[in-house]
């Protein structure tokens, strides 16, 4: 065993950090999303646009699930349950589509700048 000295961080505060980050970058990771499920198909992709959609609200999901956010969490899975069925059914966004997952990722940032002063526990 070893001793901690005043220095060392503790597993809690590397976690409030990491959330404290998450949060941070929610606006660049929206974007991203947003720009994703608006652009054009390109046949010449590596993936789909509806995967890439998927794909990043599912690392999303999961990042907020690690982190114990789960109001972001429970927000982001509605969009990737509207992204997944896109990306399973290998169909375009429709209008109703698109609109909602910008509900959706919106409400993501509604409650991340609500709850950013917090202390990162389950209230965001």
């Amino acid at each position: 065993m070893f001793a901690l000295t005043e220095s060392d961080e503790t597993f809690e505060q590397r976690v409030a950090k990491t959330r404290a980050r998450f949060i941070d970058n929610l606006p660049e990771r929206i974007e991203t999303i947003r720009q994703a499920a608006r652009q054009t198909a390109d046949p010449g992709a590596n993936e789909t646009q509806q995967r890439k959609v998927h794909r990043l609200l599912h690392d999303m999901a999961g990042t907020a699930a690690m982190l114990e956010l789960s109001a972001i969490e429970k927000s982001v899975r509605r969009a990737l349950g509207i992204a997944e069925e896109a990306d399973v059914k290998n169909i375009p966004y429709d209008e109703e589509s698109l609109f909602m997952i910008e509900v959706v990722l919106f409400d993501i940032l509604s409650t991340a700048n609500a709850d950013q002063s917090s202390d990162g526990s389950d209230n965001i």
